[in-house]
């Protein structure tokens, strides 16, 4: 099933046409995530500390069915200036299973880390989903936490930092922190079909988060470097999956 993508850059749009885009980015994330706060989208688009925030839209046959808002936000601490890029992918039930959310944001990314090469760019979101979380496991080594390997002090400097601007975390791990999340409307037999596939990531990702059906995600974290962002752009199109 072949997606057309086309990427706009909302903080390049007139105060008009960002209104005309928000309404019709909420109506849509609101068919995913019917159970989500309303504020909750508005807050992420409209953030003043946003530097930018390309959207990802995907088209079949004219039609939308996925979306991805990737904001990337700018977090001054007592000695650096942190970019946290955070992603907020919704697709329409018949059309997730493309794996075309990841391989678009790194090709996005990797244009935004060309153009500014010398910030401290990261990537911290909570994965709410087995499978989601082994696509991205699967796709760099540089990307925690995961099985058997310990998260370097940088990481989990960042991850702390982050983890406090969230409610109700629970550290499970040393490097393992949750938090409740929002789930996309899903079917009972949706959410067993997301772990069917026994790897090593899922397994890991069960052993942390056994209760990712009642809403609990895992918070993640990768630097996105150049070469952990062609890394994974390579490892994807190859299907090579790292352990």
């Amino acid at each position: 099933m072949q997606l057309i993508e086309k990427v706009v850059d909302f903080k390049k749009l007139s105060v008009e046409k960002k209104q005309v885009l928000f309404e019709e980015l909420e109506a849509f994330d609101r068919q995913i995530f019917p159970n989500a706060i309303p504020a909750e989208l508005h807050q992420l688009v409209y953030n003043p500390d946003v530097v930018a925030l390309p959207i990802i839209r995907f088209y079949h046959r004219k039609k939308v069915v996925g979306q991805n808002i990737i904001a990337i936000l700018k977090l001054k601490t007592a000695h650096q200036t942190l970019y946290i890029l955070s992603s907020r992918a919704a697709f329409l039930p018949d059309y997730r299973n493309q794996n075309k959310t990841l391989l678009s944001a790194i090709r996005v990314t990797l244009g935004y880390r060309l153009k500014y090469p010398t910030r401290q760019l990261w990537f911290v979101s909570s994965l709410m989903q087995p499978k989601v979380y082994r696509l991205f496991a699967s796709a760099s080594k540089r990307f925690y936490p995961r099985a058997e390997v310990p998260m370097p002090e940088d990481y989990l400097q960042v991850l702390d930092l982050i983890q406090n601007r969230h409610v109700n975390v629970q550290q499970r791990s040393e490097d393992v922190f949750v938090h409740p999340c929002v789930l996309p409307q899903t079917t009972p037999e949706q959410l067993i079909r997301l772990r069917n596939r026994v790897s090593r990531h899922i397994n890991f990702y069960m052993q942390h988060i056994p209760d990712y059906f009642i809403g609990m995600g895992l918070m993640c974290i990768c630097k996105l470097d150049v070469l952990t962002l062609l890394e994974a752009a390579m490892n994807m199109f190859l299907g090579r999956e790292v352990a």
